[in-house]
């Protein structure tokens, strides 16, 4: 029977997993050295992971509903719209506030939306609720929107304290390190995310980045290549492969991966002015011209960078 019909088994699954997601749980005790660390962090966190379904769970049909107002919410932000998704995310962040899911995507919402106060107030409100180590590094985004840098490592680090062997805790921390010119430390973070989570491209393409600093060249280009081998889509691992042949004296062959990064990113602004470079260190003048160009012509001015190397170059 079940066979039969299988995309609604899966429908109904799905929304059975998110009904469990959203129910109080049965809590167990946090461990004293993980509870320890997060005081000395500055986090309290006044629920444990859970460890089954509480008798007292919301009805069903209540929960299946608030799913669906849920799943409107999430495709609005997925379209860039996310000051559309707020308030129906914060309906539901009220009326589940052990739910870790409508927490972490209200915070985003707001991040999103332009109010990354707001968002890191609401991701500091769920960890003091709710123990789930994944919440931590969704506030460290938040954190490091407006630059509060010192409130996002304290967040990575309160992740790994609950759970350390968190590739997202491991990558935000990463991240982290990189920003702070620490590219050892930064090679190190990522080297454990994407070992921990071999099928993310970001954080292989992190590693290749953080390699590239070091300078450690040709594990760059390894790691960008295995970034691309798990997604060929990728542009940002497509654009720092070809950033690598073009250091390392194959600016005819990194052309592809710019154009590539391109295809699937045409306001990727990086890539469009390494592709000129490309164009210039192979010996196409005019392509090269035409590419900066392109970039004078079209690219926003928040592209500032761009737009004066573009400038500069075809001076």
């Amino acid at each position: 029977m079940a066979a039969a019909h299988a995309g609604v088994v899966q429908g109904m699954t799905a929304r059975l997993t998110a009904l469990q997601a959203m129910t109080p749980a049965v809590t167990a005790p946090i461990a004293s050295d993980a509870s320890e660390r997060l005081h000395a962090l500055g986090y309290v966190s006044g629920a444990s992971a859970p460890t089954g379904i509480d008798p007292r769970a919301p009805n069903p049909s209540r929960v299946i509903d608030a799913w669906g107002r849920f799943e409107t919410a999430l495709s609005q932000i997925n379209a860039a719209r996310p000051q559309e998704a707020v308030a129906a995310l914060k309906a539901l962040a009220g009326s589940f506030p052990n739910a870790p899911v409508f927490q972490s995507t209200y915070g985003r919402a707001l991040k999103d939306a332009g109010r990354p106060a707001e968002a890191v107030a609401v991701y500091r409100q769920a960890v003091s609720r709710i123990r789930d180590a994944n919440l931590y590094p969704d506030l460290a985004i938040a954190a490091r929107a407006p630059g509060n840098i010192a409130e996002a490592l304290k967040a990575e680090q309160a992740a790994l304290a609950l759970e350390g062997r968190n590739p997202a805790a491991l990558n935000g921390l990463g991240l982290l390190h990189a920003e702070a010119g620490r590219a050892k430390e930064a090679v190190t973070s990522f080297e454990q995310a994407a070992a921990l989570d071999p099928s993310s491209a970001s954080y292989w393409t992190n590693l290749g980045n953080a390699q590239r600093e070091l300078p450690a060249m040709s594990e760059a280009e390894a790691a960008y290549r295995r970034a691309l081998d798990v997604d060929p889509t990728y542009p940002d691992a497509a654009n720092g492969l070809g950033t690598i042949l073009v250091q390392t004296g194959r600016a005819a062959d990194a052309v592809q991966w710019f154009e590539r990064a391109l295809r699937h990113a045409p306001d990727f602004y990086e890539a469009r002015l390494n592709l000129g470079i490309a164009f210039q260190e192979s010996g196409q003048r005019e392509r090269a011209h035409a590419v900066y160009r392109e970039i004078l012509a079209t690219a926003p001015a928040r592209f500032k960078r761009e737009r004066a190397a573009a400038a500069q170059l075809l001076r």
